[in-house]
């Protein structure tokens, strides 16, 4: 009944016309509506579906990188495990690029190399049956025009699975697949042909492969190679035709010797001298092989060599040779013609002269003339003051002459010079027995090969 004038109104409490739990504070509502802010970023952009399938191409490629990078490090089993990774993102790539439409730039170049890197990875953990399978998978697929030359890592497995035919079949389509200006590629496959062939006993095509690299780009290993089949076929004239032919390929000049002056040492020097020994130890080890059989005798065979050698630009490599003709002359037991041949060496470098003065020596012990074995022994110490072979060719005539404890010290020299000279420590110990130190004479022993001591 509403209230009129006059009338007394009726009281009750009080109610609150706020929201349960809901304060009226200027401040908390400040807070709240800081808090909210910092919490919702309303300017941050969503990736788009391409951004996100960059990120993913840079983390396929950031595990490409550390599989190559522990591959390098030889951490071959972890690096296979990045090679894993590496497949599983790019396919998951692959995936997410055909779900939403976007199939047609999908990399092609990046799943190679995924599929590339893992066949390695395999192939470096001698897991050769799935590298062979993943090389496969490459060089089936017309996406990869490329792909066809990895017949060539192919035909390494098989080549190392002792499967000579069926990495000559590879090596041969790899071939086909690689353009004529590529030449260095061409013939380091044309190599591996030879190699191939030359397991299978076939010295006549490996011939055929070695000729067509001589005739492009020379080397002296194919060279070598090639004189190493046709020694095993017995053709002299060949012989000496391919021997003309290593002598005819070039190694670059050192710069102190074309300038004459002594120059700073450097890295591209350190390779030309590294070259020249190279080329050098392949002639020596020619000559040494071929002497024997191309002439009557090895003694013609030598001097036709030395003519070779001195008509080339290899003429350093002649007193290597004379040095190997004398031995041969001792072969024979022709020690007169020996110690002759070597005493040519008396007007030429030291280095020559102390080797040459060593075997000398040896020569004049072997003949008890221990005068003059000792003569060309001081000879060759003169000349080079650590040859541990003349150390111990004085040594062995003091022993001659019962100087026993000269003799030890000229043998404890020799080892001190060469610590596995092996006639020092044997001649040391027998040198101790004739003392009566027999505890010393044991304790060398010890150091000895078992080889040193059957007799």
């Amino acid at each position: 009944m509403p209230l009129q004038t006059g009338q007394k109104a009726e009281y009750r409490p009080l109610t609150s016309n706020r929201a349960a739990k809901f304060q009226n504070r200027l401040g908390t509502q400040e807070s709240a509506a800081q808090n909210l802010t910092t919490k919702v970023d309303f300017n941050k952009k969503e990736q788009t579906p391409e951004e996100n399938f960059r990120k993913l191409e840079r983390e396929v490629n950031q595990y490409i990188e550390d599989s190559a990078a522990l591959s390098v490090k030889g951490n071959h089993a972890d690096a296979l495990e990045k090679a894993k990774e590496a497949v599983n993102k790019e396919k998951q790539l692959r995936r997410l690029r055909e779900n939403s439409g976007t199939a047609d730039q999908i990399n092609p170049d990046l799943t190679f190399c995924v599929l590339f890197n893992l066949a390695n990875q395999y192939q470096n953990n001698g897991m050769m049956q799935e590298a062979l399978n993943n090389y496969t998978q490459i060089v089936k697929n017309k996406q990869y025009p490329q792909g066809g030359r990895l017949r060539v890592n192919m035909g390494n497995i098989y080549f190392q699975q002792k499967k000579y035919s069926v990495a000559i079949k590879m090596y041969r389509m790899a071939l086909d697949l690689i353009p004529k200006s590529s030449n260095e590629m061409r013939f380091k496959i044309l190599k591996n042909i030879g190699h191939a062939f030359v397991k299978l006993g076939k010295f006549q095509d490996a011939i055929a492969s070695y000729e067509s690299i001589l005739e492009g780009n020379p080397d002296f290993d194919t060279a070598f190679n090639l004189i190493l089949c046709v020694y095993a076929l017995g053709d002299k004239k060949k012989l000496k035709k391919y021997f003309t032919t290593m002598l005819n390929i070039e190694v670059p000049m050192d710069v102190d010797e074309i300038t004459g002056e002594q120059t700073q040492h450097d890295k591209l020097q350190e390779e030309i001298k590294a070259r020249q020994r190279e080329a050098y130890k392949y002639i020596v080890d020619a000559a040494k092989l071929i002497a024997p059989v191309i002439e009557d005798d090895a003694i013609a065979g030598y001097d036709w060599i030395l003519e070779a050698l001195k008509a080339s630009s290899y003429s350093d490599v002649e007193s290597e040779i004379e040095i190997t003709k004398a031995l041969s002359y001792l072969k024979k037991k022709n020690l007169e013609k020996a110690i002759e041949s070597l005493k040519q060496f008396e007007k030429k470098d030291k280095l020559m002269m102390a080797r040459a003065a060593t075997n000398i020596s040896f020569l004049y012990f072997m003949e008890n003339d221990v005068k003059n074995a000792e003569k060309y022994a001081e000879v060759a110490i003169d000349y080079d003051r650590y040859n541990a072979k003349a150390l111990v060719n004085r040594g062995n005539c003091l022993f001659m002459r019962h100087e026993f404890l000269r003799s030890k010290e000229q043998y404890l020299e020799a080892i001190g010079v060469e610590a596995d000279c092996v006639e020092a420590l044997y001649n040391l110990a027998f040198v101790n027995k004739k003392l009566n130190m027999p505890i010393e004479a044991l304790q060398v022993n010890y150091l000895l090969p078992i080889s040193a001591l059957l007799i």
